[in-house]
């Protein structure tokens, strides 16, 4: 009896669903197999690279059952299907012969090219953010996995619960694990930016563990003169960093491909890999590796210089593009300028201010995104506020909802901006490095105590501002010919 019952309830599970109606729809729907030059897909979205975008309907796309929206991304489509989205991928290679996991090789007609005039909007939505994107998202799941482990760390020990000491195995087991995930960011990215620009992947992956080699760490650390075949080389810490390997990686593609093209073909599985290397290591460490921090330098200069100018602009400025910075990775550079603001006098009321109002306008940005979220993506960004919200991980949010959408990184900044400015002018100060969670606000607490209540004014207002624009409207964008379509058949 307790056989057919299981048999019964099971009976419609025990059978895999069969996407191929489905995975044609969808093929046929963005031009045909012809027109796709580069398919991988995420968490919950398929991605495409097509080569004439002409060729697209969304109207179709957003029709076929199972799919729950479809955008643009860049240049690159992305049709949402949810959980299911394996499925469908496996589907889709298996019926148009596409090989899994490998990069679609692009071929792309030149009638079919279109001539991008070269812009700051191109530049940055498509170049950068589109780049990153597609870095970064295949990887997903390490951060949502490594930020609910230092979430439960953050419960379950002395801030909250007092649980366990911070001494106990079980903190120590949590924390380590779930820092691995982000310590070891540049040898994840490594790996998708391999796939990406169609290069070597176990060449990338060595070079990017030499970025994270503990006697490289050790150099770093110890303040230690190092060169690299003779040329001076940046000490820069690159654990936590993206920016780094997707550059390598980037040059890599080229030499790689250079040196495999002109070795005999007798030697290519010893001298391609030795070369590459070669090549590679100066150019790395000495020059691509320390732009970040280059970066971060110029912009500490510059708000400095906006300090002495229009004051707490500056501030605002910061607090805006604070969590940008800490998703490229820039905000290591200003951490040097931090802790001597705190060493000299006591308090820090520019960089780690704005950060302070920013994690405030993050938390808004991640709520509205979790409560507009579709179905099949709700749990998944409820998990990761919750994790930014009581654990202080902001990886999660970062890369899966403000290097997503445009607007987005505009509510973020604008929360920050406005946060930041009346903090300034309210005159906060804050006082100590703590943790950025919901309890962040309390490091401002310090000195005489006049900086807390204005701390908390601020970072109201600037959860407010995020949250409310991000509330009412939206993350995503339509078309016009869409939003003449709604309001067509609100009318009706």
């Amino acid at each position: 009896m307790i056989f057919n019952f299981y048999k019964y309830h099971t009976r419609g599970n025990m059978k895999k669903k069969d996407y191929s109606i489905m995975s044609s729809e969808i093929v046929k729907s963005i031009g045909g197999k012809d027109n796709i030059s580069f398919f991988t897909h995420c968490v919950t979205r398929l991605r495409f690279n097509l080569k004439d975008k002409g060729l697209v309907n969304s109207n179709e796309i957003e029709k076929i059952p199972g799919v729950i929206g479809c955008q643009w991304v860049g240049d690159q489509l992305q049709i949402i299907v949810g959980q299911e989205v394996g499925d469908v991928y496996e589907t889709i290679c298996k019926l148009e012969g596409f090989k899994k996991e490998d990069t679609i090789k692009e071929n792309i007609d030149p009638a079919l090219k279109e001539k991008k005039k070269f812009s700051f909007k191109y530049l940055f939505n498509t170049v950068i953010i589109g780049t990153i994107s597609e870095c970064v998202f295949p990887i997903f799941p390490i951060f949502v996995g490594a930020g609910i482990i230092k979430m439960l760390a953050t419960i379950l020990g002395p801030n909250l619960l007092n649980l366990f000491s911070a001494e106990s195995d079980v903190l120590t087991l949590l924390n380590f694990v779930g820092d691995a995930g982000f310590y070891y960011f540049p040898v994840f990215v490594a790996w998708t930016a391999a796939k990406r620009f169609n290069t070597s992947i176990p060449i990338a992956l060595f070079l990017s563990t030499v970025l994270v080699h503990p006697t490289l760490v050790g150099l770093v650390t110890e303040g230690t003169k190092f060169t690299v075949f003779g040329i001076p080389m940046t000490l820069v810490k690159y654990s936590n960093q993206l920016l780094p390997s997707i550059l390598m990686v980037w040059i890599l593609s080229y030499v790689y491909k250079y040196i495999d093209k002109i070795c005999p073909k007798s030697v290519k599985i010893a001298v391609v890999p030795l070369c590459t290397v070669l090549i590679m290591l100066p150019i790395t460490l000495c020059l691509l590796g320390p732009i970040g921090s280059y970066c971060g330098i110029l912009i500490a200069m510059f708000a400095n210089w906006l300090v002495s100018t229009v004051g707490p602009l500056a501030v605002g400025l910061i607090g805006g593009l604070w969590y940008v910075l800490v998703g490229l990775g820039m905000d290591k550079a200003l951490v040097p300028v931090i802790l001597n603001q705190f060493a000299n006098y006591g308090y820090d009321n520019l960089f780690w201010l704005s950060a302070i109002v920013a994690t405030y306008a993050l938390i808004g940005v991640a709520i509205a995104y979790a409560i507009r979220s579709k179905k099949e993506e709700r749990a998944m960004n409820t998990s990761n506020a919750i994790t930014l919200i009581l654990g202080g991980v902001s990886e999660p949010t970062i890369f899966g909802c403000i290097f997503r959408f445009k607007k987005a990184m505009a509510w973020l900044f604008i929360g920050g901006f406005i946060g930041g400015i009346i903090a300034s002018i309210l005159n906060v100060k804050a006082y100590t490095i703590g943790t950025g969670n919901f309890l962040f606000f309390t490091v401002c607490a310090g000195g005489d105590g006049s900086s807390l209540v204005p701390a908390i004014i601020a970072c109201v207002i600037a959860f407010s501002v995020s949250f409310i624009l991000g509330l009412v409207f939206g993350f995503t964008e339509k078309s016009g010919k869409q939003v003449k379509e709604n309001k067509d058949t609100l009318s009706v």
